[in-house]
């Protein structure tokens, strides 16, 4: 290859020849420097940027550490606290008279739902803040539970007859009395633990005393069944629903609406068995209703 340089000092042009072995030479040295010059560049500008991001991250993964450590902690303490409520409760519901496996303070609450994919750990940040969010729940409802207890336990360590004067309806009348009579369906002497009262399909029944729910649903022979603890081994029954209005472990006041008067179970017609116990044994409830007709 010929390269011509025209120079205006000496007035005739100089021819300058390239053999094409020192062309390629040239062009290789011109690449290699080129190289050499990008990779200098990118090694300076990793050097002077690349370690922020790094330690970043490392900042990051440590706080993630911490306060997953902190969450973990805390379940922990919510755990052990729930346990001693449970204990707590158990103990008051036998101070108070009231079987604890009625009073289920271990019983998870009834849950459920559709299994979706969507499924999260428990060991991962949300899976603990899901967790802690229930245990937060559960404390709640035992300490709910226990105010009620406490509320039962103030002062009832001997009710007063008085205490339960009051009729569980507002309008029917009686139709069967407690004690022996005529079984209705065989037609045989047998023992009526309660009293019946008759009435329209839907009347409301009341709760004649404050005091926790610990049945409210089926039971052989009282159909829809609502029974409620008042404390100090007195409790009462309200059978024979079509529907009833409260839940196990509610705490109802005196003359809330528990239950709808019905034909369900044993039962020939509407009405409401109504029954007080002490103790676990039938005693005759009208005693109280005579009071609280007075």
């Amino acid at each position: 290859m010929n390269i011509i340089l025209l120079s205006r000092k000496h007035g005739r042009p100089l021819t300058v020849q390239l053999r094409p072995r020192l062309l390629l030479t040239g062009l290789g040295v011109t690449l290699l420097l080129c190289m050499a010059m990008g990779v200098g560049a990118y090694w300076a500008t990793a050097r002077l940027v690349g370690p922020e991001p790094v330690m970043a991250d490392a900042r990051s993964a440590r706080d993630a550490r911490t306060q997953l450590q902190a969450v973990t902690a805390r379940l922990a303490e919510m755990q052990a606290q729930l346990m001693r409520l449970d204990a707590l409760g158990e103990h008051l519901a036998e101070s108070a008279n009231i079987n604890p496996a009625e009073f289920e303070s271990t019983r998870k609450p009834p849950m459920g739902g559709p299994l979706t994919e969507d499924m999260t750990v428990l060991s991962d940040g949300p899976g603990l803040t899901l967790r802690l969010q229930e245990l937060a729940a559960q404390i709640e409802q035992k300490e709910a539970q226990l105010q009620a207890l406490d509320s039962l336990m103030s002062g009832q360590r001997a009710l007063p007859k008085s205490y339960l004067a009051h009729t569980p309806v507002r309008s029917g009348y009686m139709s069967s009395n407690y004690g022996y009579r005529a079984d209705p369906f065989t037609g045989r002497a047998a023992f009526h633990g309660g009293i019946d009262f008759a009435g329209p399909a839907g009347t409301n029944v009341y709760a004649v005393a404050p005091g926790i729910v610990t049945w409210a649903g089926a039971k052989s022979g009282y159909g829809n069944l609502v029974e409620i603890s008042h404390g100090d081994g007195v409790s009462t029954r309200y059978a024979h629903a079509s529907r009833v209005n409260v839940r196990v472990g509610d705490l109802v006041a005196k003359d809330q609406l528990v239950a709808y008067m019905g034909s369900t179970g044993r039962s020939t017609g509407s009405h409401l068995h109504y029954e007080v116990l002490r103790d676990g044994k039938q005693v005759n409830p009208a005693t109280y209703i005579a009071l609280a007709k007075r």
